[in-house]
């Protein structure tokens, strides 16, 4: 677990937490003791632990969602991707099919007054971008470029309409196609029963939570008080 021990230092160190790390193996039934749960799951989600998460959140809970806890593996569990409000399509990348991609890409704020965007953390870039909430026109928005052994999801799909509070988009340019893509799914935040999910798609190596950054959104995201969302 490389990429929580560093995610995890960085929360004791900034923000003074107590933090755990464990596995499905060991994986808690009752989560409700914890302020936070942080989920970062690489391949299946186990229905033990699809059932805790679910039944934390919607009592009231604090989901934190890290990169591949959207993937193609989670799309066979049976309620997790509806509780999500996503859908993985099957299929071409040009033609909304879900792909993954390990390169360079770009996170972009495109909520910049929110607390958990901005608090604390550094946009150190612009790049042009025009949000897949169309009709939508191009500008320079802020932005944190991930490096090259990075990876980013194309075709995450919203199956809940406006629920979700869109924090940050991506910008991916694929070389073999030529095609530059700009989707509004880089961080969200969903109302879930009594609780929220927060999904963040930075984490597929350390070094993306060795940027401060990263790190720092979602730090903000577990001091964030949780009602109302805006």
């Amino acid at each position: 677990m490389p990429q929580m021990k560093v995610l995890a230092k960085f929360l004791r160190e900034n923000g003074r937490l107590s933090v755990a790390i464990t596995d499905q193996s060991s994986f808690p039934k009752d989560l409700s003791a914890y302020n936070a749960v942080i989920v970062f799951i690489h391949g299946d989600l186990q229905e033990n632990t699809e059932n805790s998460i679910i039944n934390y959140t919607k009592k009231g809970g604090k989901l934190i969602c890290l990169h591949h806890s959207i993937s193609s593996k989670k799309a066979q569990n049976k309620h997790y991707f509806d509780f999500l409000g996503i859908q993985l399509d099957n299929g071409p990348m040009e033609k909304g099919g879900y792909k993954w991609k390990e390169s360079s890409w770009s996170l972009v704020n495109l909520n910049s007054k929110h607390f958990i965007t901005n608090f604390d953390v550094n946009w150190e870039e612009k790049v042009s971008y025009t949000p897949s909430d169309s009709p939508s026109s191009k500008r320079a928005y802020p932005c944190i470029n991930l490096k090259h052994n990075s990876e980013v999801f194309i075709n995450h799909k919203f199956t809940d309409g406006r629920e979700k509070v869109v924090l940050c988009g991506i910008v991916y340019h694929d070389k073999e196609s030529d095609k530059t893509y700009m989707q509004d799914r880089g961080a969200w935040i969903k109302r879930q029963g009594k609780g929220t999910i927060l999904y963040f798609m930075p984490g597929h190596t350390a070094s993306d939570y060795e940027n401060k950054n990263i790190s720092q959104m979602i730090l903000n995201a577990i001091r964030w008080p949780a009602r109302p969302i805006s």
